[in-house]
């Protein structure tokens, strides 16, 4: 199966950087917060100065709405009326600025994936011709089984996660976090059954780096990391953990 490797980035410059080594770059803004939905403007100079063969360019759709908490909880990807209008407008204007699949990952107060604002903004997107994976709120759902079976239904390609219940990786050892995604892999496979549809991929995240990449693609084949070294991109980085998923290091 081939290996795929997503970073997640919010300047051109880290785009440019990035695109060699990377097969999906998803651009958001600010990623010191976990990041916020990019600007068009970053969407459309990444798609004019990037070879659209490859990579793609992803859109995380995360509005900077009024009720958004400061902390990574599930009250920071729930949804409001507001929230969604934002959200199905982003969408919009990410298509249009080049961006080529989406992001999202909207939740229920409860903890639960938001069934019916995640189909409506799968719908605008796939009216733009747009694939939808699912983000890594993934990990604040309190129950990944009912969660995994639910981003089938909606027909999400993928979903990050970093195999944690919330946002601290470091909550869990490594051992266990690789417990935790092959469950989800088997959860997938076992959704993908019932839909009869494409399994989704899980794509581990949260802390990956060349250095324990191999740990994860035991798991599963596509990584989600940000590459950075001392607060920022590297290209060091980048080309170390493209050598792992080349089976060169």
């Amino acid at each position: 199966m081939t290996r795929t490797l997503e970073v997640p980035l919010d300047t051109i410059e880290a785009a440019i950087l990035a695109a060699p080594f990377a097969d999906r770059l998803e651009l958001c803004d600010d990623l010191s917060s976990e990041g916020w939905t990019p600007t068009a403007a970053l969407i459309a100079a990444a798609s004019e100065r990037i070879d659209p063969a490859r990579p793609s360019l992803v859109s995380m759709i995360r509005p900077r709405s009024a009720n958004n908490s400061a902390a990574l909880d599930v009250a920071a990807f729930t949804t409001t009326p507001r929230i969604l209008e934002d959200a199905l407008r982003e969408i919009e204007a990410s298509a249009k600025a080049g961006a080529h699949p989406v992001a999202i990952g909207l939740l229920t107060a409860d903890g639960h994936v938001d069934m019916e604002a995640c189909a409506r903004m799968r719908d605008v997107a796939r009216d733009h011709g747009m694939i939808v994976a699912f983000l890594r709120s993934f990990d604040l759902l309190v129950d990944r089984r009912r969660g995994m079976d639910d981003i089938t239904a909606l027909g999400m390609t993928r979903v990050v996660t970093a195999g944690v219940l919330g946002w601290d990786a470091a909550v869990l050892t490594m051992t266990e976090r690789l417990a935790v995604l092959a469950a989800d892999v088997q959860q997938a496979e076992a959704a993908a059954l019932r839909h009869r549809v494409r399994a989704v991929e899980v794509v581990p995240g949260g802390g990956v780096r060349a250095a324990n990449a191999a740990d994860f693609l035991g798991i599963s084949p596509h990584l989600h990391a940000s590459c950075r070294r001392d607060g920022a991109i590297s290209a060091a980085e980048l080309s170390e953990l493209r050598s792992v998923l080349s089976g060169s290091n």
